[in-house]
This record gives structure tokens, C-alpha cells and sequence, in this order.
């Protein structure tokens, strides 16, 4: 394999620029899902938030994932037990 070409399937080296911010915003998003009775839409979309933060290399984004995961099945446990 030639200097120039580069493997395809080799990892890359994602910079965490605005990765923090993703995991906050996940945070913030199972906060809302716990909270405001939202745990349909906030929690996966906190999921998913807080899944690309880890991609993009933040140390917070796996936790804020699972973390948004937990306030999902809080948040309609709650719901489910208002009713």
C-alpha cells in the first residue's frame, strides 16, 4: 500500500470540539424527560444525542446516553403511576 492511500477501515481520530456540548445537551434532554412528562420524545432523542457525543470522542456522551436512557423509563414509570 502506497504512503498517499489511506485504509479505509482504519479508526479516525474524531475531534471532541463540540462533543461536551452534545452531552450536556443529553443531560439536559433526560433532565426534560424525568421533569415535563416528555419521555416519549426527549428520552431517545437525549439517547441519541448523548450516542453521537460518544462517537464524536466526549468522555461524557456514553453516560449522558444511558443516563438519558434511565430518565426515559423514569419518566413513564412516573407518567404510568399519575395516571
Amino acid at each position: 500500500m502506497a504512503d498517499h492511500e489511506r485504509d479505509p477501515f482504519a479508526p479516525i481520530q474524531a475531534s471532541p470540539r463540540f462533543a461536551t456540548p452534545l452531552a450536556l445537551v443529553a443531560f439536559a434532554l433526560a433532565l426534560v424527560a424525568v421533569v415535563a412528562r416528555l419521555e416519549a420524545i426527549a428520552g431517545p432523542v437525549g439517547m441519541a444525542v448523548g450516542l453521537i457525543a460518544h462517537v464524536k470522542g466526549s468522555r461524557l456522551g456514553m453516560p449522558a446516553a444511558i443516563t438519558a436512557g434511565i430518565a426515559t423509563i423514569v419518566g413513564m414509570a412516573i407518567t404510568l403511576y399519575l395516571r
